[in-house]
């Protein structure tokens, strides 16, 4: 039911927008790498779309993501806001608090908010006509919107937040003064803005590859049209078509069919190996005048009463296990009495499927039973003989085995990530939003005096201004040419900016030069390289110091002042790649504040740290995180992974110990008589315990054989996503062997103890 609810949810989360059928992102695919984002357009090609092609095109919405300080009077809030066109509301028929849906902006001043932001700025959800201020980038600026709609919350994984975290509000990019240049939704050279249509009737994707070709051609430069591929892609299972979020429906899928199966098995082994109890009883039914058909029945229905008796007792304990898996997959859980009818159908279906598959096969076996031998109760009578029971055993064991080797390698795998050389220090980092954003020359001096303020604690080591921190490859490319060489064609290459502390505050390591000019006066129109980047301008990283390159599209030519060892900018899946970094007081953009810290306080720390930015900085928010919980949050579907392997890992080796119950009592059921002989011939206690685990043994050898290779082959296409991964061995295939061969047999002599020491008196003397 968890994993149920949870794929559900995923699966259906952008389902009910109006007419989601014909709802497309624009999404490039670049032939050059680094010119663009896939999930980025260029600014005006979705309303151009609608414009020159409207028997195609329906409607449109465009945003540009962004993130800055939102005021209600003396409450200041780090918030996502999306400046865009005001046709969303209406376009994908969002629910709204308050306001009208059908214009829900009443002019370029107007805002629409969602209800939590309108909560934690004025403590109410009914806003209408209040003000809110949103700070720009722009002279320290802030610019006034009256909220004209208050929206439902959108849940954290729809479209909407394809791009960064949940959007608090909605803004209109015409009279936007938002950057010194204007919105770019307009401009042909804007490649990061997210463009959305909505289809006529009838229209596919494919009826727009050409009008799309003669857009480009029309208004592009040759450049975009030789490496821009346009592709649309499906709203409505977007955020689950994406790689993380299927991995992990995928996986736990796999997870839940499995404990379903061995469930199924397990029934089909206790029924058919309790069944010496219950031959009596179907012989007389037939000697009565039972027909099998009856008797089936009979079995059958046995199976849906406990399968439903157990969907009660799950209902229970889902509600009771919902905060814990709401924290281990990061989602929220309904509670099963606001279930929808649809759920609730799926659930009966889910059920009465469980009960019949695992009643059918038992009802059979038991039902073909000979009067004669039934009626005595004799085990033999019984049809699917010892094999059978065995080989579903093995099964069952191959299963657990898969899983436990996967749990081991996705958490030998996890480690290696969290202790891997980054290439930096990400220990007692605290990375502090930077506001307010004044992205000209007094906003740099005045965020250059926040930061020297700070830097008077004894416990702040190093800071460091930066547009960026590791927890993701820099979004934006620059186009590189070096000075005098060979290479014709520009060089696209990660594009990121940070000043001359940088590389002291992170950790970083410099093999040739310095991060711009740490010490005295900043030089202009310095650049610095990772190794990555200056191989791939053609340098070594010795060689490419005080090296030329021109910066093609801004017509600037940079010096190479450093080269810094290659460092893990994002997650360990991807390969770390080419990265320059240029300074900030030239580009005079930024987004973080980092301070190194060396204290064993860090309660006291982030105090004074808030208050002496309260006082340096008194209308911003003091927002921070600390780079290792960034780093954390990086792998946060592989956190969840390990959670739930080890999970199935406990829940299959439990599952399969049931599994050994039902075989064994059947064995020992039918063995009894032998066992007695045994004893009274001088076998001892010992002796017979080893006959069934002689024979158990095994099975489990068989169920390595046939576990190891498809353990080793899912595991090794999951660590394929992984730039840098462990090795496969076969440490963990062993451990897992041997930890389940010695759980099974303990299990066993446990069970077998008992028969082994009764009196065989008491088993000889009876027929």
């Amino acid at each position: 039911m968890l994993i149920g609810i949870y794929i559900l949810n995923e699966e259906s989360v952008n389902t009910n927008l109006k007419n989601v059928n014909s709802q497309y992102i624009i999404k490039s695919k670049w032939k050059t790498k680094d010119m663009g984002l896939d999930v980025t357009t260029l600014g005006p090609l979705a309303k151009t779309l609608k414009t020159e092609y409207p028997n195609l095109v329906a409607g449109y919405y465009r945003f540009n993501p962004v993130t800055n300080v939102v005021s209600a009077g003396d409450n200041h809030f780090k918030e996502n806001i999306a400046i865009g066109d005001t046709t969303f509301v209406n376009m994908y028929g969002l629910p709204l608090l308050y306001g009208n849906k059908n214009r829900a902006f009443d002019n370029n001043n107007s805002a629409v908010i969602t209800e939590t932001l309108a909560q934690k700025l004025y403590g109410k959800k009914n806003v209408i006509g209040q003000r809110i201020s949103i700070q720009t980038t722009v002279n320290n600026e802030s610019q006034d919107y009256t909220v004209s709609a208050v929206l439902k919350d959108i849940p954290y994984n729809s479209v909407f937040n394809l791009v960064g975290d949940n959007y608090g509000v909605f803004v209109p990019s015409e009279g936007n003064r938002y950057y010194q240049t204007g919105d770019g939704a307009d401009n042909w050279s804007q490649l990061f803005e997210v463009g959305m249509v909505a289809l006529k009737k009838g229209i596919t994707p494919k009826d727009l590859k050409t009008p799309l070709k003669q857009i480009l051609a029309k208004y592009t430069p040759e450049t975009i049209q030789k490496n821009l591929e346009v592709q649309l892609a499906p709203v409505k299972s977007y955020y689950s078509g994406s790689s993380s979020v299927q991995k992990m429906i995928t996986t736990l899928s796999i997870v839940a069919a499995f404990i379903l199966l061995m469930a199924i098995i397990n029934f089909v082994n206790i029924n058919i190996g309790i069944s010496s109890y219950r031959l009596k009883e179907i012989g007389l039914r037939k000697v009565f005048g039972s027909a099998r058909k009856q008797l089936i029945t009979q079995f059958i229905t046995e199976a849906l009463m406990l399968t439903f008796f157990a969907a009660i007792i799950s209902l229970i304990l889902y509600e009771l296990l919902r905060p814990i898996f709401e924290n281990i997959l990061n989602t929220t859980f309904e509670p099963f009495w606001k279930f929808s009818i649809d759920k609730f159908l799926l659930l009966f279906s889910l059920v009465s499927g469980i009960g019949f598959l695992s009643g059918i096969y038992p009802a059979f076996i038991l039902s073909a039973s000979n009067v004669l031998l039934a009626v005595k109760g004799k085990i033999d009578s019984a049809k699917g003989g010892l094999a059978l029971r065995k080989t579903l055993l093995v099964i069952q064991f191959t299963l657990t085995i898969i899983v436990f080797i996967s749990a081991l390698f996705v958490s030998k795998q996890i480690s290696y990530v969290f202790n891997k050389d980054l290439g930096y220090n990400k220990n007692q980092l605290m990375v502090i939003s930077a506001f307010p954003k004044q992205w000209d020359s007094s906003g740099v001096k005045k965020m250059e005096n926040i930061k020297s303020g700070l830097e008077q604690f004894s416990f702040v080591k190093d800071a460091s201004i930066s547009f960026e921190v590791p927890n993701r490859k820099p979004p934006n490319a620059i186009d590189l040419l070096p000075v005098g060489s060979n290479i014709n064609q520009p060089i696209f290459i990660a594009g990121t900016i940070a000043d001359k502390d940088y590389a002291a505050t992170f950790g970083l390591h410099m093999e040739a030069g310095s991060f711009f000019n740490r010490d005295g006066a900043t030089i202009p129109g310095q650049l610095v390289l990772n190794e990555s980047a200056a191989k791939a301008l053609g340098y070594t990283s010795k060689s490419a110091i005080g090296k030329q390159i021109k910066w093609v599209s801004a017509n600037t030519i940079l010096t190479v002042s450093g080269v810094v060892k290659d460092f893990n900018y994002s997650s360990l899946q991807e390969k770390i790649e080419p990265v320059a970094f240029t300074n900030f007081e030239d580009a005079q953009a930024y987004r973080f504040l980092t301070l190194k810290l060396n204290t064993s306080n860090m309660a006291n720390a982030i105090k004074e740290v808030k208050e002496k930015w309260k006082s340096l900085s008194p209308n911003a928010p003091f927002d921070y995180t600390f780079m290792d919980q960034e780093f954390q949050s990086l792998y946060k579907s592989e956190l969840q992974l390990k959670s739930a392997t080890d999970i199935a890992a406990i829940l299959n080796l439990v599952i399969v110990l049931m599994g050994i119950f039902g075989v064994v009592a059947f064995t020992l059921a039918k063995r009894s008589k032998e066992i007695s002989i045994r004893k009274v011939l001088g076998a001892d206690v010992k002796n017979i315990i080893f006959l069934f685990i002689k024979d158990y043994a095994w099975l489990i050898l068989i169920a390595n054989i046939i576990a190891w290779p498809l353990a080793y082959t899912a595991v090794n296409q999951w660590l394929q996503s992984y730039a840098y991964r462990i090795d496969q061995n076969v440490m963990p295939c062993l451990f897992a062997e041997c930890f389940v061969f010695a759980t099974a047999l303990i299990f066993i002599t446990l069970q077998c103890l008992r028969v082994a020491i009764a009196n065989p008196v008491d088993n000889l003397r009876s027929e």
